[in-house]
């Protein structure tokens, strides 16, 4: 799988018609069982996701949200570039070097569905939000991850502290947080949302440990948030 990412870019009518060969030649693999090994349906299925998840992001960046046959093309990618990449997940063994890269894919294809702002979204499901912050959370190292990966971190133990207090969540959000602040740009973010955002964070997480009377070892970390 390593040689997909060397693969050139595509762009329009070529993109589209890239993926159409995808999309027809694993369904060939997966209806042959002699031609469908393991190995071949991997690769096979990587590509497909890679270029679904290409046209995608191209997608995001000039579509206009009132084309309600753009905004159900662009779920649609989005669906089948999550069954995809889960399916190729699900069958690499977890000591493969290719498995982390995918499963950072899964978390955050998985986090774009569950935030979905486009008009007429469907109900955000917490088993997707659920994928993306623990798949992000088993594959991402605090001290190596780029800008991206902190961003859905942030944003995605956000949202499922906002569903359920969890203080490993506390914790790994303000982890997190300080990663994405180390960055100039702080994801997009601004500097100042982001240090609310973590600030509002952190007082709901020390509030329950005030009234239990439990101590919080994180006491000084307000002010080192609010220097940062």
């Amino acid at each position: 799988m390593a040689d997909i990412a060397s693969r050139p870019v595509l762009n329009g009518p070529n993109l589209d018609t890239a993926i159409e060969h995808a999309r027809a030649a694993l369904a060939a693999l997966l209806r042959d069982p002699v031609q469908g090994d393991g190995r071949v349906v991997a690769e096979a299925r990587a590509l497909l996701g890679a270029l679904l998840e290409h046209r995608l992001a191209r997608t995001k960046t000039r579509m206009d949200e009132r084309d309600r046959a753009a905004v159900a093309a662009a779920r649609a990618d989005l669906n089948e570039a999550i069954a995809v990449t889960a399916a190729l997940l699900y069958w690499l063994p977890t000591d493969d070097p290719a498995w982390p890269e995918v499963a950072m894919t899964v978390g955050r294809l998985s986090y774009d569905r569950y935030s979905d702002a486009w008009p007429d979204a469907e109900p955000p499901d917490p088993d997707d939000l659920d994928a993306a912050c623990d798949l992000l959370l088993r594959t991402a190292r605090n001290d190596e991850a780029d800008e991206r990966t902190a961003l859905y971190l942030v944003l995605a133990l956000r949202d499922r502290r906002q569903l359920m207090a969890c203080p490993a969540d506390a914790r790994a959000l303000m982890t997190w947080g300080e990663r994405l602040l180390s960055f100039p740009d702080a994801g997009g973010l601004g500097r100042a949302r982001l240090t609310d955002l973590l600030a509002l964070a952190l007082r709901n997480h020390a509030e329950p440990l005030a009234r239990a009377g439990s101590w919080d070892p994180w006491g000084p970390r307000p002010l080192l948030l609010t220097a940062a």
